[in-house]
């Protein structure tokens, strides 16, 4: 059996953000079956429909929508496609650093950093915590880029 190596993406944030954010409607995005990696973290919500995630070393399955926070430089592959059921798909990827050099130093971002740290691993949130931060990151959409990044920084303190 040959084993593929994860294929390297390279992601640049949004324009005029310093993170990228998507909302990909009814399994729009096309890269989802794609196994590979970035230095980016990756929060993605799947809002409704169920399916396979492959995290690393790690294959599990989700129902009625997933939350899930990816670490830096994890291998993984999209979440839905045209079997999945799903509503919409949001990705948001930040560099660990996208608020510059120190700033999650900051006593006011243990949380994030304590988050962050567990994230190599990745992250599944269930039950109310993926239904809440599933409406805050579905809200984003229609914010503009200052109150975006600050509704990020709320999500990610909250998970």
């Amino acid at each position: 059996m040959k084993i593929i190596p994860p294929a390297f993406e390279s992601i640049a944030p949004s324009f005029g953000s310093s993170f990228y954010f998507s909302k990909y409607v009814e399994n729009a995005n096309s890269k989802a079956h794609l196994w590979h990696y970035h230095p980016e973290i990756e929060l993605v919500y799947v809002n409704g429909g169920s399916g396979k995630r492959q995290i690393g070393s790690h294959i599990s399955y989700y129902t009625d929508g997933d939350l899930i926070l990816i670490g830096s430089n994890l291998p993984h592959c999209g979440f839905t496609n045209e079997e999945t059921g799903n509503k919409n798909e949001t990705v948001i990827q930040m560099k660990p650093d996208f608020l510059g050099n120190g700033f999650f130093d900051i006593s006011e971002m243990t949380n994030i950093r304590n988050l962050f740290s567990q994230a190599k691993a990745g992250i599944a949130f269930h039950d109310e915590t993926k239904k809440n931060i599933g409406k805050k990151i579905e809200s984003m959409e229609q914010q503009t880029q200052f109150d975006r990044l600050l509704t990020m920084l709320s999500i990610l303190n909250e998970l």
